[in-house]
């Protein structure tokens, strides 16, 4: 952000480059967040605004490939304990909630909120490029080349397109819960177009990980 022109601010001080190299890991996550978090949307999208274009074309040719080319997929499996799953749908479920802290749970976050097409986000996939911005459309008959895990009775599923043109570039979620004794097992799941670079794949599993631990860190202490 800072190289794109941005001021970075923390303990009431503007830092430097150097500045924020000597950051500890808890400081540096929350200039991170308090900078993301000082931008409206208008205002964020203007200063990414040559990433997001070349985002929208690199999701185009990721999915320039012949038909009946597989799919790439990312998975990261977690086990939470002290939520039921109950507990957690019902706040997973608070929008006004997930869009305040959107940009706490995960560095690749900027901004969402709801749209006529579902939920509008514009997020960098797999800490990989820029980002990119998109609508999440709720589907959970989305069709994806894996089985639905017995005894996971929660899927929260959908797939994504382009918020600039209404491009779908085949990005899929595919999320399973399960209730455990102490609290829930979760599948995650995302699945990209033949061409996605591999590192972006690769990372978003990752990505996918460190959203849903923040999330339940802020629904524990919420109770």
């Amino acid at each position: 952000m800072k190289r794109l022109g941005a001021a970075i601010g923390y303990a009431g001080k503007l830092l430097s480059h150097d500045d924020i190299n000597r950051l500890s890991a808890e400081d540096a996550r929350e200039a991170c967040i308090a900078a993301r978090q000082s931008y409206d949307v208008d205002g964020i999208k203007t200063l990414y605004k040559e990433q997001l274009r070349t985002s929208d074309q690199m999701w185009k040719d990721a999915n320039d490939a012949p038909d009946g080319a597989p799919m790439r997929a990312a998975f990261a499996d977690l086990t939470v304990t002290g939520i039921t799953i109950d507990e957690f749908r019902e706040n997973a479920t608070d929008g006004d909630a997930f869009h305040s802290n959107y940009a706490r749970i995960n560095p690749d976050h900027y901004f969402l909120y709801g749209h006529e097409a579902g939920m509008r986000a514009m997020e960098t996939f797999g800490m990989y490029g820029g980002p990119s911005e998109v609508d999440v459309i709720t589907d959970p008959d989305i069709k994806v080349p894996v089985e639905r895990e017995t005894g996971y009775r929660l899927l929260t599923a959908g797939y994504t397109t382009l918020a600039g043109d209404g491009t779908d570039i085949n990005v899929l979620a595919y999320h399973q819960f399960k209730p455990l004794t102490s609290g829930l097992a979760v599948k995650l799941g995302a699945f990209f177009p033949p061409k996605t670079p591999k590192d972006l794949v690769d990372g978003h599993a990752v990505h996918m990980a460190i959203e849903f631990w923040e999330t339940s860190k802020l629904l524990a202490a919420a109770d």
